[in-house]
């Protein structure tokens, strides 16, 4: 079907007893709208208004651009971390008294440390008594050593009267301001995995948010605290500040990553959804690109960071020019709201006279069928959970919602394996990223071409073999053939990122409006559940056997691609606003074979 046809068939496929109509000649001239004051026309103009004003236009591009360009942002900040928490070349323990005596660090390693200065990266010590060697020189104190037994070792960290010393430039990273090494290493992990957190609560609370509230109101908090959070991760005099501040960058990230990918995908027509919901994935790259050529220039971790944090400034501008989604207040019973936002203008009064505007409360009661008496403890947690039981409560979204939290899940859990498998190995810290970077931005040019001929069901399955064939044949290869290795785990790279996209827009596309950004939140949520897991399954079963990581992915990734061909195909369907749409919509589908 060529785009015209698509076009044409979503303009004129109005709704059962709408009066509204659509109609485009051959020679592509506007398309006229019939408008009659019929009850139900409203919404149906909206709907037919909105396709034309996403099919073209500025309004369509500067959407585009105020919904890609946060997640640029997230970008900088989710790969700073290969930065900001940079091992130093070497690390050891002085003593500051010998030093003060005139000791070279090298004296001082050879009589504190055992195998002296062929001991590099340790933070233990010998504990000898100090005082009675600072009045001798090196040649007196390994006269008056030389025969005696070693004493213990103890730590530098925690022992009192010694020092570690971390050959890096001063204030480069994190780790040698709060001494985030040996016994403390996991304290520096820690950093990382509290942005993980913050994106695990992050998705789900601002997915519901955004379904509850509105794309932009959820957008608009996000924003908030993604600027708040970043000069907090800046500024921060101690550590724990330092992770609350990681936290809100990881939540807020996600906060304005989902509002404004279901803003997008909402509003553009049908003729670009595919591409720009694939190119609107372009942005964390080209944040990784811009990180990667902002740490080249900059080195003190602080100064990196508020780099980093300017640009997030830039945010206030979306709070004046973003709008909310029109489909959005649609499936809310906002119809005049949203019919303003589409024409510019307040809907014809015959219009108006013919619809009844109900809030969501009055909406949700009359489709009960019961009375003004919704003030009850039960009514209002059933509200306060309604999300949640519209995605669950009905065997078919149940099916989908299951199947894209474990695919989303196995995504990220692959995505994050290969990059930690990859990361063993020795490599410029700039370069790596730029290469990781250019990985991803030719993995999403693929998916979007491919998605241009074929659906996304066919896509996420076809991507997903691809991935996990080359995470298996890892097995084939010999340790030893470390090109080999890493070549194979950056092809499955290419796969998953590929594949990440396009699960991105289908899950967008298997929801209704009404439940759409509570889904992407919820499978976010679960794709951080395998974030998080990814080190463990790196460093633990890394340890039993170098092949078992790579192999959990690959088994994983073919399970997740067989999964996929249960959801049903969505490229060029009109996106459901509410949930009973999609039973009905389903029950017809299975009722056709008996028809005929």
């Amino acid at each position: 079907m060529s785009g015209d046809e698509t076009a044409k068939r979503d303009v004129s496929g109005v709704e059962n007893g709408s009066a509204a109509s659509a109609a485009a000649n051959n020679g592509g001239s506007a398309t006229k709208l019939n408008v009659q004051s019929v009850p139900g026309d409203l919404k149906q103009i909206v709907l037919d208004g909105l396709e034309k004003k996403g099919d073209r236009g500025s309004w369509l591009w500067i959407l585009f651009i105020l919904c890609l360009t946060p997640n640029i942002l997230n970008g900088f900040h989710v790969s700073s971390y290969v930065f900001l928490g940079q091992m130093p070349q070497n690390y050891y323990c002085v003593v500051p008294e010998l030093l003060q005596k005139g000791w070279s660090h090298d004296e001082i390693r050879n009589i504190s440390t055992l195998n002296g200065i062929t001991q590099n990266g340790t933070c233990r010590i010998l504990n000898w008594n100090y005082d009675e060697l600072a009045p001798m020189n090196y040649t007196e104190a390994v006269t008056f050593l030389a025969g005696k037994p070693n004493p213990e070792e103890v730590s530098c960290l925690r022992t009192a009267g010694f020092e570690m010393y971390y050959d890096q430039q001063p204030g480069a990273s994190i780790v040698p301001e709060w001494d985030l090494i040996c016994e403390r290493t996991a304290l520096r992990s820690t950093v990382q995995v509290a942005l993980s957190i913050g994106k695990f609560f992050g998705a789900s609370t601002f997915g519901v948010l955004s379904d509850k509230f509105g794309r932009k109101s959820s957008f608009s908090i996000a924003a908030s605290l993604y600027i708040v959070s970043n000069l907090l991760t800046t500024f921060s005099p101690v550590y724990l500040l330092l992770l609350l501040g990681r936290i809100g960058l990881g939540a807020s990230a996600s906060g304005v990553f989902y509002p404004a990918f279901a803003l997008l995908t909402e509003n553009i027509g049908n003729r670009h959804r595919s591409w720009m919901s694939i190119a609107f994935n372009f942005s964390y790259p080209i944040g990784m690109l811009i990180l990667a050529l902002a740490a080249y220039l900059i080195h003190p971790w602080r100064d990196l960071s508020l780099a980093l944090t300017i640009p997030s400034f830039l945010l206030v501008i979306h709070f004046y020019f973003l709008v909310e989604s029109p489909r959005w207040l649609l499936s809310k019973g906002r119809e005049r709201r949203a019919y303003r936002m589409v024409f510019g203008r307040k809907a014809p009064q015959e219009l108006c006279d013919s619809e009844k505007e109900l809030n969501p409360d009055e909406s949700m009661t009359i489709a009960g069928g019961k009375g003004t008496e919704p003030s009850s403890f039960n009514h209002k947690l059933r509200m306060l959970f309604s999300e949640f039981t519209k995605l669950y409560g009905t065997p078919i979204l149940c099916r989908r919602a299951l199947i894209c939290h474990f695919t989303w899940c196995v995504t990220s859990l692959c995505y994050y394996v290969t990059a930690l498998n990859a990361d063993n190995f020795a490599a410029n810290r700039n370069v790596y990223v730029a290469t990781t970077g250019s990985v991803d931005i030719l993995a999403y040019i693929i998916s979007m071409i491919v998605l241009a001929y074929f659906g996304r069901k066919s896509t996420s399955f076809c991507f997903f073999l691809y991935a996990g064939v080359c995470l298996l044949v890892v097995l084939a290869v010999p340790r030893e053939s470390t090109t080999a290795v890493v070549s194979l785990a950056m092809l499955g790279r290419l796969g998953i990122t590929a594949v990440y996209a396009v699960v991105t827009l289908h899950t967008a596309e298997l929801f209704p409006t009404e439940i759409r950004n509570t889904a992407l939140g919820i499978c976010s949520t679960m794709a951080h559940v395998g974030s998080m897991a990814a080190p463990y399954i790196v460093d633990l079963l890394g340890q039993l056997g170098w092949w078992i990581p790579t192999t959990i992915c690959g088994v994983s990734v073919l399970a997740a691609g067989l999964l996929t061909l249960l959801h049903p195909e969505t490229k060029d369907a009109e996106l459901k606003d509410h949930a009973k749409q999609e039973v009905r919509s389903e029950g017809d589908e299975s009722a056709e074979p008996m028809k005929q």
